[in-house]
């Protein structure tokens, strides 16, 4: 992954860190592990996921008004 930093800013990971019930510190760690993923488009997020009513391999997703979506998959 690109550095997190140009990808996503402080207050985007203080929004999700609610929605994920994590610590902004505990999402990096788990974006920078491959365990959450963070797309810059929908469009990039339905390339991967396609466009379902809902996404059985997601533990959890988050769009943004920004277009940016977070994933934490099972």
């Amino acid at each position: 992954m690109k550095n997190i930093a140009d990808v996503v800013h402080i207050g985007e990971l203080i929004a999700v860190s609610k929605v994920f019930q994590l610590n902004p510190f505990q999402m990096i760690t788990l974006i920078e592990q491959g365990q959450m993923e963070v797309f810059e488009t929908k469009e990039a997020f339905l390339e991967k996921y396609g466009e379902k009513e809902t996404y059985d391999e997601l533990e959890d997703w988050c769009e943004l008004n920004d277009g940016k979506i977070f994933t934490k998959p099972k």
